[in-house]
């Protein structure tokens, strides 16, 4: 197979220009390049973070009236349907369709574990875990079966809202993407259960790894009898190496070193597919509900990022994700259908050449944050001008009131049936988006861990002083914060301090075996008291204040209960929950920027009520934060690389 390749000079623009692109009118800056909709100070990205998790906290609830367990709706349906004015309503579904389950918990605990970190809402904490005992109590094969204790990740064979039955597509690649997020999971919140669950499953992959040669080590299928499509196992197989790698990076090996040897298996069956890379189906095998034998965004996603955190046994990694990068925009674009390209400079795409007509949307929310990854590392402009403009053109979708409109013309075409595309995919991609480029899409005049090499599993965010904890501190140990305020004091680890324009810091701390980190500074934020502690429905707090953002800290735990929030006279859509199975205080319980910079009244009334696996109605407030901070809404625009630019146009 022979490339062809072509020297283009950068285009700000392509062909297609449309006036409207998803949810909102084209705005564009003064090189005609795509630019923000949103003009709150947060920014777009933040924006689309805070809609995202509030649709999860105010998504309805099942009771164990129609379900084995009670939890949110998502939780076991990927269906809904929601109202202009943001009303929910949760469809029937098929057994077939109830086959997503398992990527929608992977995008569930994998963007919650990061949404606590950025945030500090410990709405993460109960969410991810309604999510993951769920699944652990109800969605694995029996004792007796050959893949005992495994999760049905795709339970095509039912039951919705029940036990899934073993019969259902058991695809490995699917497991292991579970997998990474439950070994998340327990960082966050020190649930053994979920640690010793993902060893099991390591241990299966790791026990019954084929070992001849000439083959893939894995199959797609644990029970290739009852899947309908071929048991191929391509590019999905780093799924799989990513997973092991969460757990021997934690120290777990398996028996006599079995997960180092499956990984060196696996790497090596990578290594081969890197040399078929141009090959369509290389990088494709994954989506549950089809062959998918054409390259996917997902897995395109996990490879380059596999790529990038292992250079030591990928010393190739950098063509090789830009060869990645670029031959996926072509391949995908090719769809006569959907009419990926250029639109006010910006690549739109499906998620891949067999799907989904014009939802050009989530191709490039999702590699948006690969692309910046590819830049942090390497000062590509190349790569972040693309990051920048793909995570600005695909946030154009959301509305305040979480409706989605996915379709590049208007209207929603996956996002208005598919709840894990609609914003569990958006939540866990437009951090991964700030956590890469947190000068361009992180918060202005606010204060947010943005990345760390170790998971958070505590943070208070305070007036003047961030305090965290981190997992583990393995060297390299590095956390990423964007703060309103220059650090005066660093307690535990070494500070590099970034000025940003408009005020803020981006400050860096290496904390090798150092996993307790205070920060503390002139913050131009406020703090008071806001004492609530009640479980007695109409009991109230309010709080008036001037200022662009707020948030309200307060305490959680098993008997935490349910209160009303109103912002300047307007009921809130998203309540306060106060329930979490772990107790925890000083946690934002609500907060909401982008705010008008001026006079505002809060007011939180409790319910006298819980959710349906609260112990209690207890709502326990403790203090407001505000601030008036104005700041830099800037969004980059105008870099990216000046020269002649070179692209796979075509193939034969």
């Amino acid at each position: 197979m022979i490339a062809l390749v072509i020297a283009l000079q950068a285009a700000a623009t392509g062909q297609q220009t449309p006036a409207r692109l998803y949810a909102h009118e084209a705005v564009t800056d003064r090189h005609g390049v795509i630019a923000p909709w949103y003009r709150g100070q947060n920014g777009q990205c933040d924006f689309r973070v805070r809609i995202a998790a509030e649709t999860l906290k105010r998504y309805p609830w099942v009771g164990t009236d129609s379900a084995v367990a009670a939890a949110p709706h998502y939780v076991f349906s990927g269906a809904w349907r929601i109202a202009e004015d943001g009303t929910i309503s949760i469809p029937p579904i098929s057994d077939w369709d109830n086959g997503d389950l398992g990527q929608r918990a992977a995008y569930l605990l994998s963007g919650l574990v990061d949404y606590y970190r950025y945030t500090g809402d410990p709405a993460a904490i109960a969410h991810l875990s309604l999510t993951a005992d769920t699944l652990l109590d109800h969605m694995l094969t029996p004792p007796d079966h050959p893949w005992p204790g495994i999760l049905v990740s795709v339970p095509v064979k039912g039951k919705p809202y029940g036990p899934s039955d073993p019969h259902g597509f058991i695809q490995l690649d699917i497991v292991a993407e579970v997998g990474i997020g439950l070994v998340r999971a327990y960082q966050l919140t020190g649930n053994e259960r979920y640690l010793k669950t993902a060893k099991h499953w390591a241990d299966l992959l790791a026990d019954k790894r084929r070992r001849e040669a000439g083959v893939p080590p894995w199959s797609r299928y644990a029970n290739p009898e009852d899947a309908l499509w071929e048991d191929t196992q391509t590019g999905g197989v780093v799924f799989i190496l990513e997973f092991l790698e969460e757990l021997i990076r934690l120290g777990y090996t398996g028996r006599e070193g079995a997960l180092i040897e499956a990984r060196e298996a696996g790497r090596e069956y990578l290594r081969e597919l890197l040399d078929r890379w141009t090959v369509d189906e290389t990088w494709g095998r994954n989506y549950w509900d089809w062959q998918n034998f054409v390259q996917a965004e997902n897995v395109t996603e996990f490879v380059a990022r596999y790529l990038m955190n292992h250079p030591d046994a990928f010393p190739n990694w950098r063509p090789d994700c830009r060869n990645l990068l670029s031959l996926f925009l072509n391949r995908t674009s090719v769809a006569p259908e959907s009419g990926g390209d250029v639109y006010w400079g910006a690549w739109a795409y499906p998620e891949s050449s067999g799907c989904c007509g014009r939802s050009l949307w989530y191709g490039p929310l999702e590699l948006a944050m690969v692309y910046g990854q590819y830049a942090a590392l390497t000062g590509d402009e190349w790569a972040r001008e693309h990051a920048r403009r793909q995570m600005i053109l695909a946030t154009y979708d959301c509305h305040p009131t979480g409706v989605v409109e996915d379709n590049l013309d208007g209207g929603d075409i996956v996002a208005g049936a598919w709840f894990k595309i609609a914003h569990p995919m958006a939540l866990k991609h437009c951090l991964g988006a700030i956590a890469w480029l947190p000068e361009t899409f992180g918060a202005p005049r606010e204060n947010h861990i943005v990345r760390s090499t170790s998971v958070v599993r505590q943070v208070e965010y305070g007036d003047g002083r961030i305090a965290f904890e981190t997992f583990d501190a393995r060297p390299p140990c590095e956390t990423v914060l964007r703060l309103a305020f220059r650090p005066t004091e660093v307690h535990e680890g070494q500070a590099d301090l970034r000025r940003l324009p408009g005020g803020d810091w981006l400050v860096t701390v290496r904390h090798d075996g150092q996993r307790r980190i205070v920060i503390e500074g002139d913050d131009p934020q406020q703090e008071t008291p806001l004492p609530l502690d009640s479980s007695t429905a109409g009991d109230a707090v309010a709080h008036d204040f001037v200022g662009n953002q707020v948030r309200v800290l307060g305490s959680v735990g098993p008997d935490g209960g349910l209160a009303e929030v109103h912002l300047d006279g307007e009921p809130q859509l998203a309540p306060i929950d106060g329930w979490s199975p772990q107790a925890r205080a000083r946690q934002v319980l609500y907060y909401r920027n982008g705010l008008p910079n001026g006079p505002h009244t809060l007011k939180i009334v409790a319910r006298g009520e819980g959710n349906p696996v609260s112990g209690g109605r207890r709502v326990t407030l403790e203090a407001v934060q505000w601030s008036e901070a104005r700041g830099s809404r800037g969004y980059g625009s105008g870099g990216g690389p000046t020269g002649a630019q070179r692209v796979i146009l075509g193939y034969a």
